[in-house]
């Protein structure tokens, strides 16, 4: 299976073109920033500053329905804590649209108390799932997701970003077996120059 092209502006449904608007109301910012991979960028985007406010969430919910309701999964979540804010609002629209679906997300490191679980969430070994994010740079997030999923034997069926920064990370799910990658959004609908793999630089556009 050869990798899902993320779409054009031109084919956003409503949701999508209300929460890009959002997102670059509320979570993009210009700067200078030090990411979480450890690269310096000219840029920022604060997902949380979008996804956990009450316009944009039910538009996520919406969103990540509309991109996996025709696959056969039994779960949607991913790397906490990116992918709490996603999961819950994917799930609650499932709910909406009269179908049920398991939510879950992957612990950074195993708690050391109470059930000790990595995986939280009523996630059944076997699975077959779709892993989510909000911001993808490299992929190191939900790879981690992905490697906790397997060892439950879990099938990843896809991966999905809410924005896709294009430094690469298709490459790296690639390396770990991951043939279906899919963004809604990429860094370009930010105004953001960027060729995959590569830096991004701000548009003056």
């Amino acid at each position: 299976m050869s990798f899902a092209r993320p779409k054009r502006v031109e084919t956003m449904s409503a949701a999508e073109t209300q929460l890009l608007n959002l997102l670059k109301e509320r979570s993009f910012k210009r700067g200078t920033f030090r990411l979480a991979s450890g690269d310096m960028s000219d840029y920022y985007i604060d997902g949380k500053m979008t996804e956990v406010y009450s316009e944009a969430a039910p538009l996520i919910g919406q969103v990540l329905y509309e991109q996996t309701k025709d696959l056969d999964i039994q779960a949607i979540g991913g790397l906490e804590t990116g992918a709490v804010p996603l999961t819950t609002a994917a799930v609650i629209s499932y709910h909406q649209h009269g179908r049920k679906m398991e939510g879950f997300w992957v612990r950074d490191k195993t708690k050391d108390h109470g059930t000790r679980r990595l995986v939280e969430g009523n996630l059944k070994p076997g699975s077959r799932v779709v892993v989510v994010d909000d911001v993808i740079t490299k992929g190191t997030s939900a790879v981690k997701a992905i490697k906790a999923l397997k060892d439950m034997d879990c099938e990843v069926v896809l991966v999905l970003a809410l924005v896709d920064r294009l430094q690469g990370a298709e490459a790296v799910f690639r390396a770990e077996g991951i043939t279906n990658y899919q963004s809604v959004f990429t860094i370009r609908d930010f105004g953001v120059a960027a060729h995959v793999g590569g830096p991004a630089q701000t548009s003056s556009r």
